[in-house]
């Protein structure tokens, strides 16, 4: 699919999905604040809720500017005092969206942590925003509330993203020993470092940490399974529609990129003279985007793809619990309508497929795909069609093989959300163009927020219902490496029975693979070249 061409209508889509989840305002006067001492200083926070204490904008990192940008992060130096952390920290540099704000702020390496006012050696579940690589943050989007009143410690980060994050030059290549790229998950292990470090302080327990993310979130969980440099900073991982492009970009690829944006003549010092504001400029006029896609090559990962660390074994071997919505790609579609974009006519149904796979509309593979996705099918709806064929091709069918490359490895739980009622609190644009049912990042609002946000936004008691199995079961996962309890639907491993536990409002159940195979038309795209 055309994933680059809607970038940035699903960036703010994204984000947007992550303010479903809503955060819950916290205060304490500065008598009552708890401190918690780091190995950096004191940290004063607030009290949330009564028994919830919240830390927000701690910095983990030294600021990434000078000749720290475009270049492997360092810890925060020491600070005198009690540093207050009440207020987020400043969102990293990104566009501005339909929903969500832009930002020009590099200084941005902060995290935030939520825990029981009286926790002690709790586990800890760090979170990881989604945003395509380019837009969103940890901060207000994400309220914990529920996870943490089931006994956990909830960190959640930002890091950095777009040409800041992610740009591969010949002059860095230069200047870091031959690699280059992937600075903001190098952030993202400086923050698991800084939680190794400090989390004790807080209630928690640095030997049982759960990664988690969705979208670009949960491609970094993979990517910091992948890494040969994350030995011993987590020991769970939870991915939520993150399996696409599992074999990222090559090196080479990345800074066939770099060069086009900032030219093959531009030295580091050529790099790091540029406002904030025209590195944006430049990551925005690429037609593939910078930082869309995560290159290996870099410090971070510098031999292998996702794909490959699996397939050789070479990577974090902890408990995986991982799987993708029902409808995926509904929101990506519904991002080129937000954009302007027209619904195409049924004629030029063959001319679509072609132009979002690139290859010729008379292509044989065309006309498999015209074959297994008949129009009639979606009421010669054009998106919809295109809808689905993008849920399967670049989530459902990856995410399954995924899995079967994991679980022949590690423990692993797979999940499939079906929710298609799911509550979306803004979504601007005419529902009659496409209909969502259980797109991307849609269970989001299932884990975060708090049931009186959630049931504000019309949710029923059986949706409801549901939120609180997900909550129970990632907890769990992440208290115990198996999502299972004694009072839910028992979620077998993969392994075991090649089962998918189906979430559903009403009643939640396991389907075969071989089930979900065939829906989602895995057979075809396993087998297109």
């Amino acid at each position: 699919m055309q994933y680059s061409r809607i970038k940035a209508g699903v960036s703010a889509l994204v984000l947007a999905s992550g303010l479903m989840a809503g955060c819950s305002s916290g205060s304490s006067s500065d008598n009552d604040a708890p401190v918690r001492e780091t190995a950096q200083g004191a940290i004063g926070g607030f009290t949330m809720d009564g028994d919830m204490v919240g830390f927000r904008g701690i910095p983990y990192a030294a600021a990434p500017v000078g000749g720290l940008r475009f270049a492997p992060p360092k810890p925060v130096a020491p600070h005198e005092g009690t540093l207050r952390a009440t207020q987020f920290g400043a969102d990293c540099a990104q566009e501005g969206g339909i929903m969500g704000a832009g930002s020009t702020a590099e200084d941005c390496l902060y995290l935030n942590v939520y825990a029981p006012a009286n926790a002690e050696n709790l586990p800890v579940m760090v979170w990881i925003h989604g945003g395509a690589f380019t837009g969103g943050s940890g901060g207000a989007a994400y309220d914990p509330t529920r996870l943490v009143k089931q006994d956990i410690v909830v960190v959640s980060i930002n890091y950095r993203l777009g040409a800041l994050g992610f740009l591969a030059h010949p002059a860095l290549v230069d200047e870091q020993g031959g690699t280059a790229g992937a600075y903001g998950l190098l952030d993202q292990k400086l923050a698991l470092e800084w939680v190794q470090e400090n989390i004790g302080a807080f209630g928690g327990n640095p030997a049982n940490v759960t990664i988690f993310g969705e979208s670009a979130g949960g491609h970094s969980v993979l990517s910091l399974m992948a890494s040969p440099l994350t030995e011993g900073l987590f020991h769970k991982a939870i991915v939520q529609s993150g399996s696409l492009l599992p074999h990222q970009q090559s090196l080479e690829d990345a800074l066939e990129q770099g060069v086009a944006a900032f030219g093959s003549d531009c030295d580091t010092t050529c790099l790091r003279e540029f406002s904030v504001e025209e590195i944006l400029e430049k990551q925005a006029a690429l037609s593939d985007g910078i930082g869309l896609v995560v290159n290996y090559g870099s410090e971070f990962q510098p031999h292998d793809s996702i794909h490959a660390a699996f397939e050789s074994g070479n990577f974090r071997r902890v408990p995986v619990l991982t799987g993708t919505n029902l409808d995926e790609y509904t929101l990506f579609i519904a991002a080129q309508a937000l954009a302007g974009d027209a619904p195409p006519p049924p004629a030029a149904y063959r001319a679509t497929i072609a132009a979002s796979i690139g290859v010729p509309e008379e292509s044989e593979i065309v006309d498999a795909i015209e074959d297994a996705y008949p129009l009639g099918l979606y009421d010669d709806n054009v998106w919809q069609a295109m809808a689905a064929i993008g849920t399967d091709m670049v989530f459902a069918c990856s995410g399954l093989n995924q899995a079967n490359q994991l679980a022949a490895q590690v423990a692993t739980y797979a999940y499939e959300f079906a929710d298609r009622d799911a509550p979306l609190a803004l979504l601007p644009f005419d529902p009659g163009v496409i209909e969502l049912g259980a797109s991307h990042a849609f269970e989001i609002s299932y884990v975060f927020g708090t049931d009186a946000e959630f049931l504000a936004r019309g949710t029923t008691q059986e949706q409801l219902a549901l939120s609180h199995k997900m909550i129970r079961y990632w907890t769990n996962f992440a208290k115990y490496g198996d999502p299972n309890n004694g009072s839910d639907t028992y979620w077998p491993p993969f392994v075991a029975a090649q089962e998918i536990m189906q979430l559903n409002a009403g009643g939640s159940e396991t389907i075969s693979e071989t089930a979900f195979s065939s829906f989602h038309r895995c057979q075809l795209w396993n087998n297109l070249p």
